[in-house]
């Protein structure tokens, strides 16, 4: 059956839709409003203490009233609308961003929590870790000479350097004289600067634990030397000279310098671990 609508019925039904479309259009509009006020400028969004937590603090390194105000010129300066919102606004501090923050060379880990219930950031930072000093050769002392000015330096081969179990450099170090810190002597001439890494990731590790198998062997030796990168290589500044290969894991030379101990090391010209699980010795 057929049912058909006057045009009077068809005209109040495209007013009714009309109606429902303005209703829906404004009923969205005042949401976003509504919304962009909440953002800009009620206090649900605005931060109420932020909060700078290292987690590792026995060396002090980081400033934690100048890691924070780092931290808010670098967020605020985003884009136009986090410049808007403003440093106070906690949806601009985004932990994705971080890896383009330009932090200090001490910092090994940053990261932010956001507490929205109670309006809070929290700034978690660790600190690198000193584990020894490298050194280029030939050594110009510059103890007081500023981080920014031991980058420079370090094209030149001037100024030593501390480096963490990672060999990341950081920081300048005073020159290291005896068996008290453990030490590199570079002399291959590079231009390393820092936050650059000593060696390889593999290298570094075995670099590592080079000064471990020392450290139990009891020598008293914490100074190595480094010549030829390319050849992978360190070996000790003292006598007997003992050769180490960065490529293979040096922790069997452990009981191959105990067992020479036995003999008399001061009788020794070296001893070669570069052969791996194979000890020589003159």
């Amino acid at each position: 059956m057929d049912f058909y609508l006057d045009e009077r019925q068809r005209k109040k039904h495209r007013r009714l839709l009309k109606l429902k479309i303005y209703a829906g259009v404004a009923g969205f509009l005042l949401l976003l409003i509504g919304g962009a006020y909440a953002v800009v400028y009620s206090p649900l969004f605005q931060i109420k203490n932020i909060a700078v937590t290292q987690t590792n603090t026995n060396t002090k390194q980081i400033d934690g009233d100048s890691l924070m105000q780092d931290l808010k010129n670098f967020f605020v300066s985003q884009s136009k609308v986090t410049e808007f919102l403003g440093i106070n606004n906690i949806l601009i501090w985004n932990n994705t961003k971080l890896v383009q923050f330009q932090k200090n060379s001490a910092i090994a880990n940053l990261t932010i929590e956001k507490d929205y219930w109670h309006h809070q950031i929290k700034i978690i930072v660790s600190e690198r870790e000193k584990f020894g000093i490298w050194c280029p050769s030939p050594f110009v002392d510059n103890t007081s000479t500023t981080e920014a000015n031991f980058a420079s330096q370090s094209t030149k081969g001037e100024g030593c350097y501390w480096f963490d179990k990672n060999g990341v450099l950081f920081n300048g170090a005073p020159s290291a004289e005896g068996n008290l810190i453990n030490k590199v002597d570079d002399f291959s001439g590079r231009s390393l600067k820092i936050g650059d890494s000593i060696l390889g990731e593999k290298l570094v590790s075995n670099l590592i634990k080079v000064f471990d198998v020392l450290e139990q062997a009891d020598l008293g030796i914490k100074s190595l030397k480094l010549e030829r990168p390319e050849l992978q290589e360190i070996l000790t500044e003292s006598s007997p000279i003992i050769y180490f290969s960065l490529r293979n894991d040096p922790s069997f030379g452990l009981s191959a310098i105990e067992s020479l101990k036995s003999t008399g090391l001061n009788k020794l010209e070296y001893i070669d671990l570069r052969v791996e699980n194979r000890a020589y010795y003159k």
